[in-house]
């Protein structure tokens, strides 16, 4: 069967009606975790919880520096939005018991040779709870 939407998550919450709430997009992995675009509304709590974790994220995130503000966050956050807006890409944060705890993002979407990048990360409190394996499958 075609995909009514080349991003299949969207097609996943569409099909199985998955109740979004007050969010754009949110995709419940199960009764702890799900996944959620980054809303800039999410902004403030996102930029603490990489400030907490900047020595532990700095060896393989080489954009960290980058992220020097509230307001350099809600930049990304809008390109990331955007980004999926136009079928390029998917950044979404990965939400446990109701609090972020890391990011997932696909990259460099190519389409026509069906071949993507997905990187993540999460907060050194939150290793070790499966976390990165559920948000990726």
């Amino acid at each position: 069967m075609a995909l009514p939407y080349k991003h299949p998550a969207i097609f996943i919450s569409l099909q199985k009606g998955i109740d979004m709430g007050n969010h754009r997009f949110c995709m419940r992995i199960d009764d702890d975790t799900e996944l959620r675009l980054h809303e800039e509304r999410y902004a403030e709590e996102y930029y603490q919880l990489i400030d907490r974790n900047r020595q532990h994220l700095r060896e393989w995130m080489p954009w960290l520096d980058d992220e020097q503000s509230v307001d350099d966050l809600r930049v990304f956050m809008r390109g990331t939005l955007q980004q999926f807006a136009k079928n390029e890409g998917f950044a979404a944060g990965i939400w446990y018991q109701g609090k972020i705890a890391g990011s997932i993002g696909l990259h460099a979407l190519d389409w026509i040779d069906r071949k993507v990048e997905m990187g993540y990360w999460l907060s050194a409190d939150q290793q070790g709870k499966g976390l990165a394996t559920k948000a990726c499958k």
